[in-house]
This record gives structure tokens, C-alpha cells and sequence, in this order.
């Protein structure tokens, strides 16, 4: 499966916080592979929370004022960088 580089630099630091090292070695010739890989769940949860915190803002910033799924969107946009 190949993945898209993320589109901005909060996508990328929450991919990069998500990535886990991988060793293999081989016990008879002592030769040892390394490799990295996202760990989706982690990178999900992670992504989940960063949208939490930012909707948590959003809504305090408005107060009383009613919350529609209009600017909750654009803050979420904003946040991202997502045009």
C-alpha cells in the first residue's frame, strides 16, 4: 500500500510522531534490518485530538453564541491549512 505525503506541516508532525521504528535481525548470519512505519491507530488517535483541541477553542471563543457545522468546518480548515 503506498501513502501520500501529508499536505501540510501539522499532518506531517502528527505522521512523524505516529512513526515507529521496526528491527529485524538475524540471530545466524548477525545481520539486522531497520525500517519505519506509521502506526495508522496511533496517527488516528492523535488526529482525532488535535480536532478535539481545536473544536474545544472554536467553541469557547464563540461563547454563548450558537456553534453551526459551517464554522466549525472553516476552523477546522483554517487549523489544517485545507483550502
Amino acid at each position: 500500500m503506498q501513502t501520500t505525503e501529508p499536505t501540510n506541516q501539522k499532518f506531517k508532525a502528527l505522521a512523524v510522531k505516529a512513526t515507529q521504528i521496526k528491527q529485524s535481525n538475524d540471530h545466524c548470519s548477525g545481520q539486522s534490518e531497520t525500517w519505519s512505519e506509521v502506526d495508522f491507530d496511533a496517527f488516528a488517535h492523535m488526529l482525532i485530538e488535535e480536532c478535539v483541541g481545536v473544536i474545544e477553542h472554536h467553541c469557547a471563543e464563540k461563547e454563548q453564541r450558537p456553534v453551526d457545522a459551517k464554522s466549525l468546518k472553516f476552523a477546522l480548515h483554517s487549523h489544517f491549512g485545507i483550502d
